[in-house]
């Protein structure tokens, strides 16, 4: 053999060779969906975001089967589903209460052991209630009860960046509601594929705080629950 072919024989292994790192490494890394899932298990078991009584909620979305969406405030959790009437919303209220003396859905294993505390400990009822919503004058469903602490007090979107990272997306939306109130303007922050959003407003105090946390309640509940 040449010694030009030798080089060129050579030139190709080496070419092969670092090709094949290369796919060898694109393959050991997490695709987008496992990534997904992986930063959604840490923020829906992130105790510097969620109060005690939000896991009990996460243990219990079956009960919100057919709302595309849940709200978590520091002190209710609204449903995302508009009622154009108040009587839509109060008969939906009453079925619904009807399954909170169920006990908890089966949980996947790694939701299980990270809220078995909170749903093991002793709390009073979540009570379902119909209400205007009062940023769009639409009526929601509502779970509420003195004293529960959902999405934790003082929260800033500054502390979530700082743990896990900017957010895929930022969104803004004006809400108009009836009437000459002035509009909300919300800034939308998106994670985990766009499963958990946090969400800030104008209207509060403090715009840096998260105001609330829109949940997607079908994609949730698939990670969630063990059985539905």
């Amino acid at each position: 053999m040449s010694k030009a072919a030798k080089v060129s024989s050579s030139f190709v292994l080496v070419a092969i060779a670092v090709l094949l790192s290369v796919e060898s490494r694109v393959s050991a890394m997490p695709g987008p969906q496992a990534a997904n899932s992986s930063q959604f298990e840490k923020l829906l078991t992130d105790r510097n975001i969620w109060g005690e009584d939000a896991f009990r909620v996460f243990a219990s979305l079956d009960r919100w089967k057919g709302e595309p969406s849940i709200l978590l405030f520091t002190d209710r959790v609204v449903g995302g589903y508009k009622f154009e009437t108040p009587e839509q919303a109060r008969e939906k209220a009453a079925a619904m209460a009807r399954t909170m003396g169920r006990p908890f859905s089966k949980l996947t294993p790694e939701f299980a052991t990270s809220y078995k505390e909170a749903l093991t400990r002793k709390a009073a009822a979540l009570q379902v209630e119909s209400v205007p919503f009062m940023e769009d004058d639409s009526y929601r469903l509502q779970w509420k009860r003195e004293g529960a602490e959902f999405l934790k007090r003082q929260l800033t979107m500054r502390a979530v960046v700082a743990t896990y990272g900017a957010p895929e997306k930022t969104t803004t939306e004006v809400v108009h509601a009836r009437g000459d109130r002035r509009p909300a303007v919300l800034t939308i922050s998106e994670y985990a594929g766009g499963m958990l959003k946090f969400v800030q407003s104008d209207l509060s105090p403090d715009p840096g705080m998260v105001d609330r946390v829109v949940l997607d309640v079908p994609a949730a509940a698939a990670r969630i629950l063990a059985s539905r």
